[in-house]
């Protein structure tokens, strides 16, 4: 059995399927493991959007017969590692019609085929380089959005070790949990720690369930006590173009710069066109094509996020 997980989403669980027929999972173990090198044993940075696929046989046999270890990351994209990456990227979205997807009980359904949307990302991120874009914009918050308040917020240096020296933490926190400065290895989710989860994919309904985590809007302030108070930003991935959505956070840092972390990936300061995210607002942020705002996270709140497991 081979259980095949792809790396799209940067706050939700990522959508996962298994295949069970061993003569098909021989033929496309064959295909990616012949020529040119095009599978890794590490999660490579990518960005935001379709990343790669992670391959995790579950007998040890497969791996000796390939000689890959367990589990193997295909990446597409500007970070593929060879010309036949998106070809075979599309053999693996294929088998997920053949083979059955993994659920998260208790996460929001996918309500889009995984089909549909992974082959819609595929062709877009194979179209894409990160010289696409540039960040011209180099305002700061305060410059971006109007001093309505005097509120103060706390700013941590720049550290994305913390977050990506460890694979089973790289892999096991998300965008929720950076934009938070708390590794819960679970995948946080906006309201699931409060009992209220988002319920869809849009600016209201995560805005609301990380407001009943105990972040408040920019603006709305925190006592000292509630120190660190990060501000955040958060942005949207809207359907249809990336099935019913997905949402991703930002975290301001000492430096002036943002940080960030997609998915399962590592944590890094640039945008989708490798460019030091100075304005979120104006940004290479790939499909993330809202910008809902600014907001400002606590000590109560990032010590009550909880997320489905991984």
């Amino acid at each position: 059995m081979l259980k095949i997980t792809a790396d799209v989403f940067s706050g939700r669980p990522n959508p996962a399927w298994e295949v069970s027929d061993e003569n098909e999972i021989r033929a496309t173990l064959r295909e990616l493991t012949s020529g040119a090198a095009l599978l890794t044993a590490d999660t490579p940075p990518g960005g935001l959007g379709l990343r790669g696929f992670r391959l995790e046989p579950h007998a040890d046999e497969l791996a000796s017969d390939f000689g890959i270890g367990s589990p193997m990351y295909l990446p597409v994209g500007p970070q593929a590692l060879g010309p036949r990456a998106a070809e075979l990227a599309e053999r693996l979205i294929n088998l997920a019609d053949r083979g059955e997807a993994l659920t998260i009980e208790g996460a929001p359904a996918l309500e889009t085929s995984a089909t549909e949307l992974l082959t819609a990302q595929l062709q877009e991120v194979s179209q894409l380089s990160r010289s696409t874009m540039t960040d011209t914009d180099r305002a700061t918050p305060e410059e971006t959005v109007g001093a309505e308040a005097t509120c103060f917020y706390d700013r941590t240096a720049f550290n994305p070790g913390f977050w990506n020296n460890d694979a089973t933490v790289m892999r096991c926190n998300n965008c929720y949990n950076y934009a938070s400065n708390w590794r819960t290895n679970t995948f946080a989710q906006p309201g699931l720690g409060c009992g209220s989860i988002y319920q869809s994919i849009n600016c209201n309904e995560v805005t609301r369930a990380a407001l009943c985590d105990g972040m408040h809007h920019r603006f709305d302030c925190f006592p000292d006590s509630e120190i660190p108070r990060n501000l955040v930003a958060l942005v949207i991935a809207p359907p249809p173009a990336f099935g019913n959505g997905d949402y991703h956070w930002f975290r301001y840092h000492l430096e002036g710069f943002w940080g960030h972390k997609p998915g399962g990936t590592a944590a890094r300061n640039y945008d989708n066109s490798g460019v030091v995210i100075n304005n979120p607002e104006t940004a290479n942020r790939g499909p993330y094509t809202i910008f809902c705002g600014y907001f400002y996270g606590c000590n109560t709140q990032r010590q009550r996020i909880r997320g489905f497991g991984c």
